[in-house]
């Protein structure tokens, strides 16, 4: 009894509601007076009570003179399960708000050979790439090709500079070479959107009618 007592005040009943709500259920259909006399509750407030449980769902008032009822015991399971899953989905949501909210940038660089080594491990910890290159160089796609089974490669172009993007979750790493030399930028939260909604755009722009 404890238990479900502790349940139902996690589900915000207040005292009186769970002594009524549990003397309905084990004792079944009851007046006003025998409601107050089974549950403790005073009479001049089981009304108010019953009020509150009916306004919830749980109870059923009928007939003359007036008695209450509880919804049998599955179908207040069903309705706790409904109330429940409310507010996970309500828990979630909110939590994913703030999350998104809160969410900081960081942007980092490397150059050189540090930058070969960030995208391969950039690669290595995802699971899932996608990669939009403007040409690319032959590490890189010795690279690339080393992961081929999560890398999808988007080659949109040809450039005598070799840049493009790679994604992977909230993260963004953009590459360009420069004078033989390799630089990278990786970034996360509004600054990978910003670069995805962009990607996006030029995927879904079409192409000018002439």
């Amino acid at each position: 009894m404890d238990r479900i007592v502790d349940v139902l005040k996690d589900f915000r009943f207040s005292d009186y509601e769970i002594r009524v709500l549990l003397a309905l259920v084990m004792e079944g259909e009851m007046t006003a007076s025998e409601l107050a006399e089974k549950s403790g509750v005073p009479r001049t407030s089981v009304y108010e009570v019953v009020r509150s449980l009916e306004n919830k769902g749980f109870v059923e008032s009928f007939g003359k003179p007036l008695k209450f009822r509880a919804l049998s015991a599955e179908r207040l399971v069903e309705l706790f399960s409904i109330k429940l899953k409310e507010r996970i989905e309500l828990l979630s949501e909110g939590l994913k708000e703030l999350e998104k909210h809160s969410r900081k940038e960081v942007v980092e660089f490397y150059k050189g050979d540090v930058a070969y080594s960030v995208i391969e491990s950039f690669v290595s910890r995802s699971k899932q790439v996608e990669v939009y290159a403007i040409s690319s160089n032959k590490k890189l796609e010795q690279l690339f090709s080393k992961w081929k089974e999560k890398v999808k490669l988007n080659l949109v172009g040809k450039s005598d500079v070799v840049h493009g993007l790679i994604f992977s979750g909230d993260f963004v790493l953009i590459f360009t070479e420069i004078k033989n030399n390799l630089n990278v930028m990786v970034g996360s939260g509004e600054f990978c959107e910003f670069y995805r909604e962009m990607v996006n755009m030029f995927k879904n722009k079409k192409a000018p009618e002439i």
